[in-house]
């Protein structure tokens, strides 16, 4: 291995490290296919002098489509650190900027067509930021998976999923500190729940935000087809595509979220409420279409198969009932290092329960199920 200095052009910010990154005596600061988060940790870091070999982490380009799988589960939470940080001054009244906004956005279109199912998998595995960052960003990966079915232009996406991205910038104080609250909720509390879609367009057009669809997302995203939503009762032929699919999706990641109190319910629970509620609040052709690109079991549900496995739906078929699954504890309960797929479809893998994530012991990664083995064996997903 020959490690030379690296420059400014080897090490790109959102993008996985091309290489192990060591310092100047060798010792090891980062593996390869880690995220370097934002332009200030790339310039530290060649500041502070590392270290690399680029060519023997060379990929061959046959291997090049499986290997861009990898990272991005990981890249999903440095989108939800990229917005948090980006949000962060709101609260003391700095403005949102858009652009910023606008960027996360086309780093979930990116993410959501690289690996669909690694993204959708981090809206039930991964637990970082602050409730209300995770819940607009999972909103936003799950509004992305649909309108890519309606809105095959990407252009066209990037203004609701900043919506999405943005929705509940007025209340991420609230947020937090409803997490964690049994209490009933109190009168202000309320009053700051329903004002905060026109609270939150204030915010952003102050903040230069121009973009009709944007705001009128934002404004909307409660607004119900029965006309039961808020703040403005609106109805029917009032509500565009984008509102209500960025509120179908807000409400899917609100119910299979935890909270400080108790754990989300799970995807199949969820989707069957939401399912039962089409004609009235949600349209039913809306409602069909997330439980199809959704699935009764999506990718980061913990499952117990008919053999006795434990294992995590890592991929969506064309039944929604019949994901294939990662085996990550055998019939014994001891972990399965191979993490052998299943065919969910074949008896013997049928899937008899679902488990809330803490079925699954510490020191097993999610993310590691979405990265391809050797000892896999073709899947027949479609079957």
């Amino acid at each position: 291995m020959t490690n030379r200095r690296l420059e400014a052009d080897d090490i790109v910010a959102g993008s996985a490290l091309p290489c192990d990154i060591f310092d100047a005596n060798g010792r090891l600061l980062l593996r390869s296919g880690q995220t370097i988060r934002d332009d200030a940790q790339v310039v530290r870091l060649l500041a502070h002098g590392v270290y690399g070999d680029l060519e023997s982490n060379r990929v061959p380009e046959a291997a090049d489509a499986a290997v861009k799988r990898v990272p991005v589960y990981a890249r999903i939470q440095s989108v939800r650190d990229g917005l948090q940080a980006s949000l962060a001054g709101v609260a003391q009244g700095l403005p949102v900027v858009p652009d910023e906004i606008v960027r996360h956005a086309r780093h979930l279109v990116d993410l959501c067509a690289l690996d669909p199912d690694a993204a959708l998998a981090t809206v039930l595995l991964q637990k970082g930021n602050p409730y209300g960052i995770r819940q607009m960003v999972n909103a936003a990966v799950v509004s992305e998976l649909l309108l890519m079915q309606k809105q095959p232009d990407a252009e066209q996406r990037i203004p609701v999923l900043a919506a999405a991205l943005t929705m509940n910038v007025s209340m991420l104080a609230l947020q937090q500190t409803l997490y964690g609250q049994q209490e009933d909720l109190t009168a202000a509390q309320r009053y700051e729940i329903r004002r905060h879609p026109e609270d939150t367009a204030h915010i952003l057009e102050t903040s230069g935000v121009t973009d009709r669809t944007w705001l009128t997302v934002v404004r909307h995203h409660h607004e119900a087809l029965d006309g039961t939503g808020y703040p403005g009762k609106l109805s029917g032929a009032d509500l565009s595509l984008g509102a209500q699919i960025v509120g179908i999706a807000d409400r899917y990641c609100a119910m299979v979220s935890e909270r400080g109190y108790r754990p989300g319910a799970s995807p199949n629970v969820a989707l069957r409420q939401i399912f039962l509620a089409q004609g009235k609040s949600v349209d039913p052709m809306l409602a069909a279409m997330v439980v199809k690109e959704v699935g009764l079991y999506p990718p980061g549900t913990v499952v117990q198969l008919a053999n006795g496995e434990i294992g995590i739906a890592m991929k969506r078929t064309l039944n929604s009932s019949h994901p294939v699954v990662r085996t990550v504890l055998n019939g014994s309960g001891i972990r399965a290092p191979a993490m052998p797929k299943r065919r969910t479809s074949q008896p013997s893998f049928a899937i008899v329960e679902v488990h809330p994530l803490s079925k699954i012991p510490p020191g097993i990664d999610p993310g590691s199920i979405w990265i391809p083995r050797e000892t896999d064996t073709d899947d027949n997903a479609d079957a």
